[in-house]
């Protein structure tokens, strides 16, 4: 045979080898693929099989409610929609806070003989127009005092809102051990030798101030984050052992002088839950009313680069002595703006944990509304000026509008489904509860509800989805089986909320 011929002979044996290995391969993918639906199939059947079991007899946590703080104080006040804005975060029928967080201003005028706090600039009514040349010829610092007693004093008259309280970012300057900077850099705090006194009498003038404009706060925090001596903001570095001495020896005694006896101290709001339990576990916290912390990502975590929401809390692993735990700030703080459901669903996870598993009595969110567009507020202002509302707000309801304050968490599980994450909460008092359920995956699930030691009759639910154009889309009412069971179908990358009330 030629060389010529042979090299033919070669090709076709080569191509016929080919044609085999391809012919085998394809038959190999056929099986591979109906391996792969198979595994789809049971996969699919066993979220047909999910099951959900309420228990009414197992009884946790009692909630005290949500809330956020009420923004950046002078853009807020400034806002063409600001009384939208309350009443979307406050009001009825928006998300129905029942909670605002304030900020105890290092700039107010202080007389440290009387201990008198001025909390306005004299002379200007609060309701006075920002366009005017009266509020116009104010300082930024006067404009954030009269500012943040608007905002405060509105949300308290219009939606009778039960719990305001304020944290401390930072000490007057003047009480520092570097009076010449706002942050908590180079451990810059409190002057704890020379200005222990003055600055306990400055948290109580101040709350006693606000109790003369009508706003009686139900807690003061003398910290923010008191672990921060990295950041440029206002900030004040504590340890642990001079923050609890300083709340027993000063704060508590001077809130007392007052007359401010009922207000309590919320502590230590550092930045990380994780931070908070290691801070909170070496203080006294003999008067320590709440013990809180925020919800952003571990130290670690921040140190590798994530930012934002914590996923994944740990509960604390100290006796909390049956005192209220609050988260009292989260967002995602990092990244590009998502208004999606990807961004609501990553709050929705981190809500739940907080919930059902670190068992806090209180979730709040950093900022209420900003005048641009950030994940770190609940609403966020377009360029035109409208308003834009992030599927984080919606996720934020389906808790604040459905899980009253004096609920209490009670037995939810999950059968057949490693995705689905469930609370339920009641009121012992009515017989109301809600469910919340979150479905994080990609495929719709229809699961059974079961109730143990009650039944009910009908469910209604509030679904937050990707395409959803209302904010708690109301679903067909769900009527209960001859069983006592419920059939609940819960769309893929989304947040339901069932209410129900106990027969």
């Amino acid at each position: 045979m030629s060389y010529k011929s042979l090299k033919i002979a070669f090709l076709a044996m080569a191509t016929l080898t080919i044609a085999e290995s391809c012919k085998q391969k394809s038959t190999e993918d056929l099986l591979s693929d109906a391996s792969r639906l198979k595994t789809k199939e049971m996969s699919a059947a066993a979220a047909g099989n999910a099951g959900i079991t309420l228990n009414w007899d197992q009884t946790y946590q009692r909630i005290d409610g949500f809330g956020a703080f009420g923004g950046r104080i002078v853009p807020f006040f400034e806002s063409q929609k600001r009384d939208s804005i309350m009443s979307y975060l406050w009001g009825e029928n928006g998300l129905h806070l029942n909670m605002v967080r304030g900020k105890v201003l290092h700039t107010y005028g202080f007389n440290q003989q009387t201990g008198i706090v001025t909390i306005k600039p004299a002379g200007v009514d609060i309701d006075v127009d920002v366009n005017s040349n009266a509020y116009k010829s104010l300082t930024d610092v006067q404009k954030e005092h009269l500012g943040q007693l608007w905002i405060l004093k509105k949300i308290k008259e219009r939606y009778q809102v039960p719990i305001t309280f304020a944290s401390t970012w930072t000490p007057p300057l003047s009480m520092k051990t570097n009076p010449n900077s706002e942050s908590g850099k180079w451990f810059n705090g409190l002057n704890f030798n020379t200005s222990s006194s003055a600055f306990a009498r400055y948290l109580a003038g101040f709350a006693k101030a606000y109790q003369n404009e009508g706003i009686n706060f139900y807690a003061i925090s003398p910290s923010n984050e008191p672990e921060n001596v990295f950041s440029d903001w206002d900030a004040s570095y504590w340890n642990s052992a001079h923050l609890g001495e300083f709340i027993t020896n000063n704060l508590r005694p001077a809130l007392n002088q007052q007359g401010l006896n009922s207000t309590k101290i919320l502590s230590s709001e550092n930045a990380a839950w994780g931070t908070a339990n290691t801070f909170l576990g070496g203080m006294d916290k003999s008067n320590v009313d709440i013990l809180a912390g925020h919800g952003y990502v571990e130290i670690g975590e921040l140190i590798t680069g994530k930012r934002g929401l914590n996923q994944n809390p740990v509960t604390w692993n100290y006796a909390t002595g049956n005192k209220p735990v609050w988260m009292t700030e989260t967002s995602d703080d990092g990244g590009t703006y998502d208004n999606s459901i990807t961004g609501g669903l990553k709050l929705a996870t981190s809500m739940h944990k907080f919930m059902a598993e670190c068992n806090v009595n209180a979730f709040v969110y950093w900022l209420g509304m900003l005048a641009i567009r950030n994940n770190e507020s609940l609403i966020c202002t377009n360029g035109d000026g409208s308003l834009d509302f992030p599927k984080t707000y919606d996720v934020m309801g389906q808790f604040s509008r459905y899980v009253r304050a004096g609920y209490f968490r009670f037995g939810a599980s999950v059968q057949n489904n490693s995705e689905l994450k469930v609370s339920a909460y009641k009121d012992p008092a009515t017989g109301k509860f809600s469910l919340v359920v979150i479905n994080p995956g990609t495929q719709q699930l229809t699961t059974t509800l079961h109730l143990q030691g009650f039944s009910a009759g009908t469910l209604v639910g509030y679904q937050t989805t990707g395409s959803s154009a209302a904010h708690w889309q109301q679903g067909s009412p769900v009527n209960v089986a001859v069983d006592g069971s419920f059939t609940l179908n819960i769309p893929a990358q989304s947040v339901t909320t069932f209410t129900g009330t106990k027969n």
